[in-house]
């Protein structure tokens, strides 16, 4: 069962990766377009205009038979759209993966205990997933992180959270200590603070220390678009795993940025948009949190 879950998390995701690559192609940063104008309309070239068929969309597929040229312009294609729909359906398979695997959610399974809940909370993090692709290639492209998704985001964070918290109170099978991606070795520590709490903490102290090097470094270090995607990773994770997340984005950054000046492709004072690290340091949490976190504790 998980293995056919996963297979279609895959194909369910090559399609959304598709319907992310039509958003942040048609996303411009200097012009107010509502999301139904981003969304509607059939899609066409970006060179000759000419409306393509819908054997042309196929995700991956209509890529590697047209040879990444337009049927019938032959330019190139943009490599953004094989890439985006690849790795959207990887963390959307991964994700079912992860939640159909981690230990609290394994043991209703495996009882046959399985709620409500656990549902809705799986289609969240799929949303999660969307709005974090979405913002961090809007990110690379442009060097800005749209409030409107943002806020979207932030709305649903809201209203998961406060599900989780009444979910929890009524004691349907849900994880007294929360939804943890950490492992068994900080629970003890999560059921010391109220869920509500916890996602809310997340928020203020993710977002509070972005705030301070965006106003210490006068944004020239932190962009306030990454304070408010600090406020977004806050609420969807907790404060724990927030915390994680927000360590490993500034590693894996740190990485980034020392091998692009090795290159010589950045200097010091070059722009790097920081958004897709914060979004890599949640799905890293999410599919490696808990291997992290025993790894470190192995050192003692």
């Amino acid at each position: 069962m998980l293995e056919y879950l996963t297979i279609i998390a895959f194909l369910v995701g090559l399609g959304i990766g598709s319907f992310i690559n039509v958003i942040t192609i048609r996303f411009q940063p200097d012009q107010n377009i509502s999301f139904s104008k981003l969304v509607s309309g059939r899609s066409r070239c970006s060179f000759c205009f000419h409306q393509l068929k819908w054997y042309d969309l196929i995700p991956i597929f209509s890529f590697i038979f047209l040879k990444g040229k337009c049927r019938y312009c032959g330019k190139k294609i943009s490599w953004q759209y094989p890439i985006v729909e690849f790795l959207t359906a990887l963390i959307f398979s991964g994700i079912v993966y992860k939640f159909l695997t981690l230990e609290s959610i394994r043991l209703l399974i495996i009882t046959n205990s399985i709620s409500f809940w656990l549902i809705i909370a799986l289609l969240i993090f799929l949303f999660y997933a969307v709005i974090l692709i979405i913002v961090s290639i809007i990110d690379i492209r442009h060097y800005i992180i749209p409030d409107k998704f943002i806020f979207w985001g932030i709305v649903v964070a809201l209203l998961t959270d406060g599900f989780f918290y009444l979910t929890s109170l009524k004691n349907v099978n849900f994880p007294s200590c929360g939804l943890n991606f950490l492992g068994s070795y900080l629970n003890y520590f999560n059921c010391q603070i109220n869920i509500l709490v916890s996602y809310l903490l997340g928020a203020l102290v993710i977002s509070g220390f972005l705030f301070l090097i965006y106003a210490l470094t006068k944004e020239k270090g932190m962009g306030f678009g990454d304070v408010k995607l600090g406020i977004l990773i806050g609420l969807m994770l907790g404060l724990t795993n927030g915390i994680l997340a927000l360590i490993l984005a500034f590693i894996i950054g740190s990485i980034f940025a020392i091998i692009l000046m090795v290159l010589k492709k950045k200097n010091l004072k070059a722009m790097i948009p920081f958004g897709p690290f914060l979004s890599l340091g949640f799905f890293t949490v999410i599919f490696f949190g808990s291997n992290i976190i025993e790894s470190y504790l192995s050192l003692f």
